[in-house]
C-alpha cells in the first residue's frame, strides 16, 4: 500500500511540483493550501510535509505542534523559505523530525521523506525489555515518552527516547555515530555527528548523578557510545 502523504503549501507552483513528484514515486499526496483546511480531513497519515508560513490563522509551527501532541511517532518534514537558523530551531522545538530551506533539491526531499517512513516502523516498536526500561534507579517508558531518575521525573523529547531505546537494545555494545544517525534520524547527510554529541551530552544530564563522570552512557574513543546499566 502507498504511504499516505499530508501535503500543506500554500504557493501553488511549489506544490503542485512535489505533489506531482511524490506521486510518480509512487507515495498517495493530498496537497492543501493552509493548515485549517488540512485539519479538518481525517486520515490515517504516514507524513506531513508542512510549509512554515501558510495562509490562514494556523502557521505550520502551529501545526507541527499539535499534530506532535496528538502523535509522538508521526514524522513531520517542516518547509520553509527562511534561512534563518532561529526559525529551524524553532521547527525541531515544537516537534518537526526535519526542516528543509527552500529552495531545495527535489531529489534531496525524496532521500528525507524515504528515510522518515523507514524509520516510522522502528519508531513503532518497544524494545524487547518492553515499555518500560529499568536500571538502578532510573527508568525510561517508551510509551509515554518520560524517564526519571530518583525522585525526578522528566517529559523526552521524540529524538532523545528513541536514541535511549537504540542504546539500550545495543546494551553492552559500542554504537558508532553513524549507526545513531542513521536509525534515529534517518540518514546520515543532517544533522551531523556533533548533533548526536550533544544529545548524549542532554541524556547524560538526565540520567547521570555527574555528567562528567558517567556510570551508564559511555564514550568510545574514535567511535561511538556505549550504554551499560549496571555502573563500572
Amino acid at each position: 500500500m502507498s504511504a499516505l502523504i499530508c501535503f500543506v503549501e500554500d504557493e501553488p507552483t511549489i506544490s503542485q511540483f512535489v505533489a506531482d513528484r511524490l506521486e510518480r514515486e509512487g507515495y498517495d499526496v493530498s496537497a492543501y493550501r493552509s493548515a485549517e483546511e488540512a485539519m479538518v480531513v481525517e486520515r490515517n497519515w504516514d507524513l506531513y510535509i508542512l510549509d512554515i508560513m501558510l495562509e490562514g490563522d494556523i502557521s505550520g509551527l502551529e501545526m507541527c505542534s499539535h499534530l506532535r501532541k496528538r502523535d509522538p511517532n508521526i514524522p513531520i518534514l517542516m518547509l520553509s523559505a527562511l534561512s534563518d537558523a532561529t526559525n529551524r530551531i524553532e521547527g525541531l522545538r515544537v516537534g518537526a523530525d526535519d526542516y528543509l530551506t527552500k529552495p531545495f533539491e527535489m531529489e534531496e526531499l525524496l532521500l528525507r521523506v524515504s528515510a522518515m517512513l523507514r524509520r516510522r516502523g522502528w519508531y513503532g516498536t518497544l524494545p524487547d525489555d518492553g515499555a518500560v526500561y529499568r536500571w538502578e534507579d532510573k527508568w525510561v517508558d517508551f510509551r509515554k515518552f518520560e524517564a526519571g531518575r530518583g525522585r525526578k521525573t522528566f517529559a523526552l523529547t521524540q529524538k532523545e527516547c528513541m536514541l535511549m531505546k537504540l542504546l539500550i537494545e545495543k546494551k553492552g555494545q559500542v554504537v558508532t555515530r553513524s549507526e545513531i544517525l542513521d536509525k534515529v534520524w534517518g540518514y546520515n547527510v543532517f544533522p551531523s555527528s556533533r548533533t548526536v554529541d550533544n544529545f548524549i551530552l542532554r541524556l547524560r544530564k538526565y540520567f547521570e548523578m555527574d555528567p562528567s563522570q558517567p556510570s551508564s552512557i559511555h564514550a568510545v574513543r574514535g567511535l561511538g557510545y556505549k550504554f551499560t546499566p549496571e555502573a563500572l
